[in-house]
């Protein structure tokens, strides 16, 4: 048996052992990372837009110049149930969803560094807790988890929209069919390091976005009005909670259908 004799420590060893001493103490003092959980409540409707199985499929046939099938008849019905994201819970129950990286991207939006807030830092110092959901995708064999946020509301109803497809002078009109959520609301649970970026910070980044970008289709931050929310109050949190613990009804939304001509009356 051959013994070997253990090398003694040389000085740069030594060296690279204090360091990594030191730098897992600083990472303990340092890092602080904290969990927070909030309501954001809808003040305009929501409009979802996933990505059709059909479209992606002759997407896909495109690309690889698959021999193109005839253009099948338009099914309204089955546009409308595709543009809807869908979670299914643990016990089997298909309930709807909303991707997490768009409220993230949301919350994101108003960062700057100007505000001395940079985008950059916050992105990185920001997580929102999300399962991950695996949809279907156009090529067999593929897979594709998205992470989702369980949607909160109404039933969604059919909205029809005049939209233009393609680009420059070949843009052609048609007609887009998807889901709309009349009332809508979304837990977002989040973590953040604390050490990087505050609670005051998390806080109006969040309202901020709310106005300033929005969510889904057709949101402030693309030219429209609908996707808009607020930070639920205290009141308005404790309604969502009973209703997404079933011992609540439907919260119906603070601002009015109305609210101009509540505001003319005032005036006069």
């Amino acid at each position: 048996m051959v013994v070997r004799k253990r090398k003694p420590k040389t000085e740069s060893d030594e060296s690279d052992e204090a360091q990594t001493i030191s730098l897992a103490k600083f990472l303990s003092q340092k890092a602080v990372y904290k969990q927070a959980a909030y309501w954001i409540i809808g003040n305009s409707p929501l409009i979802c837009h996933s990505w059709a199985e059909k479209a992606k499929l002759e997407m896909l046939q495109k690309q690889v110049k698959a021999i193109k099938a005839g253009k099948a008849a338009r099914d309204p019905d089955q546009e409308f149930a595709d543009s809807l994201y869908m979670m299914t819970l643990k016990d089997g129950t298909e309930v709807y969803g909303f991707p997490a990286t768009a409220i993230k991207k949301c919350v994101l939006s108003p960062a700057h560094k100007d505000k001395g807030i940079p985008r950059d830092t916050v992105m990185r110092s920001l997580w929102i807790n999300a399962p991950f959901v695996r949809v279907r995708t156009a090529f067999s064999g593929a897979i594709c988890d998205l992470p989702l946020v369980r949607l909160w509301g109404s039933a969604p109803e059919m909205r029809e929209d005049m939209v233009r497809i393609g680009a420059g002078m070949k843009k052609t009109a048609n007609l887009a069919y998807r889901a709309q959520f009349r009332v809508w609301a979304i837990r977002v649970v989040l973590r953040y390091n604390a050490s990087v970026i505050t609670d005051e910070v998390i806080a109006t980044l969040s309202t901020d976005s709310g106005l300033s970008c929005g969510v889904g289709d057709w949101r402030n931050e693309k030219g429209g009005m609908f996707g808009s929310f607020h930070l639920a109050t205290a009141e308005e949190e404790a309604a969502w909670m009973k209703f997404a613990r079933g011992k609540g009804p439907l919260p119906e939304p603070s601002y009015s259908d109305d609210a101009d001509i509540d505001w003319l009356q005032a005036a006069e």
